[in-house]
């Protein structure tokens, strides 16, 4: 294998990023922070600011895997808020660092056998599911096509649905805050699909989109 084959570069990628985030994430799930720990800031009031909107895109009952579930806290949290609306989901998890899913095991125990490591484009699931949540940066931007299309044929039921997030970066990754996120149902109509809804969370200080969300349906 060449230094110029395109997985060299992938690879660098998934290592950038569990490099920039293992120890952070951990640490500050170690210490308390359950916020930290799910790669947030704030308290509860604000995460759900920022993270119930996801909430919109689950209109049913069924199964989810969160791709990207760092501690569990989106599983915790968003499985709760779905079921105010009167509907039951079974929350599973995978996440890119063994450091961070194994934190997810400890806070979460009785869903410890659902969190799995692995990365999103290799890992193969051992059931397939209703929804499917997932970030757009969890592969590099020249993926973003082949991991709709994973998820879509691999990952999800016949009429599951994808949701794909946008939440707009931090320093951690750009230098400096993005002013907004991206537009998750752009990302899905440049890679061919059609959006069935989309949602999103404007900063109450700046009006600029902070979290966007999209979602897609499968063909039952």
């Amino acid at each position: 294998m060449s230094d110029s084959d395109p997985s060299n570069s992938d690879d660098e990628y998934y290592e950038r990023i569990r490099t920039l985030l293992e120890d952070a994430y951990v640490s500050a799930d170690e210490r308390g922070d359950v916020f930290g720990g799910s790669g947030s800031t704030g308290d509860m009031t604000s995460w759900e600011a920022k993270r119930r909107v996801i909430a919109c895109a689950f209109d049913r009952s069924g199964s989810w895997l969160d791709v990207g579930c760092a501690n569990g806290l989106l599983m915790e949290t968003l499985t709760a808020w779905v079921a105010e609306s009167g509907h039951r989901i079974e929350p599973y998890g995978l996440d890119l660092s063994q450091r961070i899913a194994e934190r997810a095991r400890k806070r979460l125990p009785h869903w410890a056998t659902r969190i799995w490591t692995g990365n999103v484009m290799k890992f193969e699931p051992p059931i397939r599911f209703d929804y499917v949540t997932a970030l757009a940066d969890a592969v590099p931007i020249q993926n973003r096509g082949a991991l709709l299309m994973r998820l879509v044929h691999l990952y999800l039921k016949p009429g599951g649905r994808l949701i794909l997030s946008c939440y707009r970066p931090g320093g951690f990754l750009l230098g400096k805050p993005a002013l907004e996120a991206e537009s998750a149902a752009a990302i899905i109509r440049a890679e061919g699909f059609e959006p069935v809804g989309e949602a999103q969370v404007r900063d109450p200080v700046t009006g600029a989109p902070k979290v966007r969300v999209a979602w897609i349906d499968v063909a039952g």
